[in-house]
C-alpha cells in the first residue's frame, strides 16, 4: 500500500476495528478488547483529520468512556451511570462510522439509519429491567450492522488504493 494514501489507511483500520467489535457482540463483558478496537479506529481517524475533526473527536470520547466502562465501579450511581455510559459510547460510534462513510464516499444514509434503530431499543431497553431479552437482541442487530460499515470501509479501502 502507498503510504501516502491517508485515506485508504484509514478506511482499512475502521474497517478492521468495526469488524472486530461487531464480533465481540457482547454490550458488558467486552471492555478491554472493545477499548483496543477503539484505539484501532482513533489512528484512523487520525489519518483523516485534516478533513474533519468530528470521527476524532467521538473517537476520543469513546476512549474515555470505555475507559470508565473498563474500571470496576458497582452500586450506587453506577447501576444507571454505566448503561447511560455503554449507550452514549455506541451512538458515539455510530457517529464516528456515519462520519467516516461520508469521507470515504461511500453510501452513508442506508447503514447509519439501519443501525440507529436497533440501537435506539438497546437505549431504551437497558433501563427496562423486563426488557433485558430485547437489549440482548437489538445489540446482536446493531453488531451485524457493524460488519455492514466494515464492509463498506473495506470496499473505500479498495477503492482508494485504485485511485492512486
Amino acid at each position: 500500500m502507498d503510504k501516502q494514501n491517508r485515506m485508504a489507511a484509514a478506511c482499512l483500520l475502521c474497517g478492521i476495528a468495526a469488524a472486530g467489535r461487531a464480533l465481540l457482540a457482547m454490550p458488558d463483558a467486552a471492555g478491554l478488547q472493545e477499548l483496543s478496537l477503539t484505539a484501532l479506529a482513533v489512528v484512523g481517524y487520525l489519518l483523516v483529520c485534516r478533513r474533519t475533526a468530528l470521527p476524532l473527536i467521538c473517537g476520543a470520547a469513546q476512549l474515555a468512556l470505555e475507559l470508565v466502562l473498563c474500571g470496576s465501579q458497582s452500586g450506587g450511581a453506577w447501576v444507571w451511570l454505566l448503561p447511560a455510559l455503554r449507550a452514549a459510547d455506541l451512538w458515539l460510534l455510530l457517529a464516528a462510522c456515519w462520519r467516516m462513510l461520508r469521507l470515504a464516499g461511500q453510501p452513508s444514509r442506508a447503514m447509519p439509519a439501519a443501525a440507529a434503530v436497533p440501537l435506539a431499543v438497546y437505549t431504551v431497553a437497558r433501563f427496562v429491567p423486563q426488557a433485558s431479552p430485547a437489549a440482548g437482541i437489538s445489540f446482536v442487530a446493531f453488531s451485524v450492522l457493524l460488519l455492514w460499515y466494515a464492509v463498506l470501509m473495506l470496499r473505500a479501502y479498495s477503492a482508494a488504493r485504485a485511485q492512486k
